[in-house]
């Protein structure tokens, strides 16, 4: 059984967000393919499924509502926890749903185990993939820089245009683009 635990911490210095700490901790167990845009491009190619319990499409992105989520084996509170995330926010992609509300999830390193709904949250968000990535002042190359963004922060999505993303990470907001992010990321999703 792999069990796991995950959690970062960010804090805003200045005009730039720096990542403070970060830690998985796990046990060994069965190898896994990193996760990288691969939901987001199943949007794309149309192997979407719409005859789901709850009428929201499979796969879909959706975020951690909770500081601390119990990712279980199984479907239904009797199964062991698997993974638990630190993690409020957390972007995952609901990949499976059962008729007595729960969904199976899949993380981006590619780990998947069952939430309750009551866990999960429509708040769209992202994981800064890139280190270092450049948020600015408006969506453009031309645009200055306002910070940069430490790999593995959560950001809030807001807004999208002309290729750009608008985010907000401890109340500092600006443009990105969206290829350093993972997570729901164009309207189309």
């Amino acid at each position: 059984m792999k069990k796991r635990v995950m959690f970062l911490a960010a804090i805003v210095c200045g005009s730039a967000v720096i990542t403070v700490a970060a830690a998985t901790m796990a046990e060994p167990g069965p190898a896994t393919q990193p996760v990288g845009q691969e939901g987001a491009e199943s949007f794309a190619s149309g192997k979407v499924r719409l005859d789901t319990p709850s009428g929201y499409p499979v796969p879909r992105f959706v975020s951690l509502k909770a500081s601390r989520t119990n990712c279980r084996q199984g479907p239904s509170f009797d199964h062991p926890v698997r993974i638990t995330f630190m993690r409020q926010g957390l972007p995952v992609i609901v990949v499976a749903e059962t008729q007595d509300h729960w969904r199976k999830v899949r993380d981006f390193d590619g780990d998947e185990c069952w939430v309750h709904k009551s866990k999960l949250s429509g708040v769209e968000t992202a994981l800064v993939q890139t280190e270092g990535l450049v948020l600015r002042v408006r969506p453009t190359y031309a645009a200055p820089q306002k910070a940069r963004l430490g790999k593995g922060l959560i950001a809030k999505v807001e807004k999208h245009k002309s290729g750009w993303v608008k985010v907000s990470v401890d109340g500092v907001r600006g443009w990105v683009q969206p290829s350093g992010l993972w997570g729901k990321l164009s309207p189309s999703d």
